[in-house]
C-alpha cells in the first residue's frame, strides 16, 4: 500500500555545506542529543487504577510492555549517525545540479546495455559515507534502528523549488532483510517490491521476471535508488550472506561498495556476531562500510544504564500489590537476562503474568527464577556462554529468538481460577471489581474503594444492580478515612445532595450510576 507523501518544506540550514540542496533543506532539523532522546521516547498511557481492574484484563495490559521505548546512548550514537549519513550522501547528489539528470542518463544507459558493472557508467565523486552495527541478536538493533528511521519522512514531495519546478519524490529512507539464501538476484526484488509499497510504483511487474539474470537486476535497482534520490538503504540480517549461493557473497558486497561509491546511496548493514567474518572477508566493503566507524552493540552492564532502563520500565505494572524495584530483583533480572534487553523485557512481562495466574499479585526473586526454568531452555547454553566469557561457544549463536513470550502469557490467562463460577460466586467477584473500578474513576483512594464496596458486597445478595452496590459503597466511602476503612460504619439515612463532599452527587451522576435520589 502506498505511504502517503509529506510536502517538502525547506528549512534554512546553518552548515555551508547543504545549502542550496532541496533534498537536505526539505529533511527535519539535525537533533542534539537531548533533543534526540525526547523524540524517540515512547511511553505508552498508563494508570495506576488499571492495577485493580479484573486478573484478565490485567494480563491482556501486560501487552503493553512491548511498546514502551526508552533510548539509551547506543540509540542516540545511531540517530546521529543516520543524521550524517542521510545528509552527506545528499552532497553529491543536487537535483538541481546538471550531475543529477547526466547520472540518470547514465544509469539509463546502463540498463539498456545489461551492464555488469555499474561505476563503467557512473561519473563523479561520492560523498557518501554508511556504517555497520554488528550485536547478538535481542539486544535492539533492528527496533533501534527502526525507531530512528521513524524520525524521518520516509517520502517527501517535492513540486517547486525557490520559484523553479522541482517534480520529484524523494525515498529518504528503504530498509530491507537480507534474503536467507543469500541472493543477490532476491535481494533487489525485495527492493523493488518494498520501493512500490512505498511508492506506489510498479517497479515488481517491470523487472521481477524470471528470466532476468543478476547483471541484469543489480543495474536496475541503482537506477530506481537514483533515480528517486533514495537518502539511506539499511540492509538487515546481513549475516544471512554466510549462506550465498557459490560467488554471491563477494557479489554483494561489491554491489554494496559499488552504490556507495558510484551511486553515492549510504548503505547501513546490520547483523548479529556472524556477519563480522562476512564483512571482513571483503577488505573493501569493510573500508567502505566503517565510513563512520562500525558500531559494535553488546549488551548491556549492570551499571547506571541498566538501571535507568529498568526503572523507566518498572512503572508499567499490574499487580494488585506494587512490587519495588529493589537491588536484588535488578540483580536477578540481568544475571537470568546477561544484559539482553529483549530477554530482560519478555521476563518482566512474563514474570507479572505469572504472579497475576498464581494469584501472589508479587514479583519475587523467585518468580522471575520460575519462568527462566519454565521457558528459557533453549537460550540457556548461550546465556552461560555469556557468564563465561567462552568466545568459542558464542561463536555458535547467533540467534536467540527461541523466547515463545505470546505463548507463556497465553498460557497464564488459561490459568486463572473458574471455580468462581459455581453458585453465582463469578457474578459477586466480577460485581465487585467493577464496583471498585467505578469509585477509583471517582478519585476515591483505592484502599478505602475496595474497603467501601467489601461491606456492601457483605450485604447483597447475587443479581444487585451494578448502580445500587456502586451508590451505597461510594456512601460509606465519604465517611471513611485510610486508617480506619475497614471498621467505620457510617449512617444509610439522607440525601447525597447534603453530603461532606464536594461534588459528591455530581460524581455519582457524572459516572453514570445515578439519576435520582429517590433511588437510594
Amino acid at each position: 500500500m502506498k505511504n502517503e507523501s509529506l510536502n517538502a518544506i525547506y528549512l534554512k540550514q546553518a552548515v555551508v555545506d547543504y545549502c542550496g540542496n532541496p533534498l537536505i533543506e526539505a529533511l527535519p532539523p539535525i537533533y542534539s542529543g537531548s533533543e534526540a532522546a525526547r523524540l524517540l521516547t515512547f511511553a505508552p498511557p498508563y494508570h495506576e487504577a488499571e492495577r485493580e481492574l479484573p486478573a484478565h484484563d490485567r494480563i491482556q495490559s501486560v501487552w503493553r510492555l512491548f511498546r514502551y521505548f526508552q533510548p539509551l546512548m547506543t540509540h542516540i550514537d545511531i540517530e546521529q549517525r543516520v543524521s550524517i549519513a542521510i545528509r552527506q550522501g545528499y552532497i553529491s547528489r543536487n537535483p538541481i545540479k546538471p550531475a543529477y539528470a547526466e547520472r540518470l542518463s547514465q544509469g539509463a544507459e546502463a540498463v539498456r546495455n545489461k551492464s555488469q558493472y555499474l561505476g563503467d557508467f557512473y561519473t563523479g565523486n561520492t560523498t557518501s559515507v554508511g556504517f555497520t552495527i554488528i550485536g547478538l541478536s535481542g539486544v535492539g538493533k533492528t527496533t533501534g534502528v527502526q525507531r530512528v528511521l521513524s524520525l524521518y519522512p520516509q517520502t517527501i514531495q517535492h513540486t517547486q523549488y525557490n520559484g523553479e519546478s522541482l517534480y520529484l519524490n524523494q525515498l529518504v529512507w528503504a530498509k530491507i532483510d537480507c534474503p536467507f539464501d543469500g541472493s543477490i538476484k532476491g535481494l533487489c526484488f525485495d527492493f523493488f517490491g518494498y520501493v512500490d509499497r512505498v511508492l506506489g510504483t510498479d517497479y515488481s511487474k517491470k523487472f521481477s521476471v524470471s528470466r532476468m539474470t543478476v547483471d541484469m537486476a543489480l543495474p536496475r535497482m541503482a537506477q530506481v535508488a537514483n533515480a528517486h534520490c533514495l537518502g539511506l538503504l539499511v540492509i538487515d540480517e546481513i549475516q544471512h550472506l554466510n549462506q550465498a549461493k557459490s560467488g554471491g557473497q563477494a557479489k554483494m558486497l561489491n554491489f554494496f561498495v559499488t552504490l556507495v561509491n558510484t551511486v553515492g546511496v549510504p548503505v547501513v548493514l546490520i547483523g548479529t556476531a556472524g556477519a563480522m567474518s562476512v564483512l571482513q572477508s571483503e577488505f573493501r566493503q569493510a573500508r567502505r562500510s566503517s565510513g563512520q566507524g562500525a558500531l559494535v552493540w553488546d549488551r548491556m552492564q549492570n551499571d547506571e544504564s541498566w538501571d535507568i532502563m529498568l526503572r523507566a520500565m518498572w512503572k508499567y505494572q499490574w499487580l494488585q500489590k506494587v512490587t519495588p524495584l529493589t537491588e536484588e530483583l535488578k540483580n536477578v533480572l540481568y544475571e537470568e537476562s546477561q544484559g539482553i534487553l529483549d530477554i530482560a523485557v519478555k521476563l518482566y512481562a512474563m514474570a507479572q503474568s505469572k504472579a497475576i495466574a498464581d494469584r501472589v499479585e508479587t514479583i519475587m526473586p523467585q518468580t522471575i527464577r520460575e519462568v527462566v526454568g519454565e521457558k528459557l531452555h533453549l537460550v540457556k547454553p548461550m546465556l552461560k556462554a555469556l557468564r563465561d566469557g567462552d568466545a568459542k561457544k558464542l561463536a555458535q549463536y547467533e540467534d536467540i529468538r527461541l523466547l515463545d513470550v505470546d505463548a507463556y502469557i497465553t498460557a497464564q490467562l488459561a490459568r486463572l481460577p473458574i471455580t468462581a463460577e459455581v453458585g453465582g460466586g463469578k457474578e459477586l467477584r466480577s460485581l465487585e471489581e467493577e464496583a471498585i473500578v467505578k469509585l477509583l474513576e471517582m478519585d476515591i483512594p483505592s484502599k478505602i474503594a475496595r474497603s467501601a464496596v467489601k461491606k456492601v458486597i457483605r450485604q447483597t445478595n447475587a443479581g444487585q444492580p451494578l448502580s445500587s452496590v456502586v451508590k451505597k459503597a461510594f456512601r460509606i466511602a465519604l465517611n471513611m478515612d485510610v486508617g480506619g476503612a475497614e471498621d467505620t460504619e457510617v449512617k444509610q439515612d439522607g440525601d447525597l445532595r447534603e453530603g461532606t463532599a464536594d461534588n459528591a452527587y455530581d460524581n455519582l451522576k457524572t459516572s453514570g450510576v445515578t439519576a435520582d435520589a429517590d433511588e437510594f
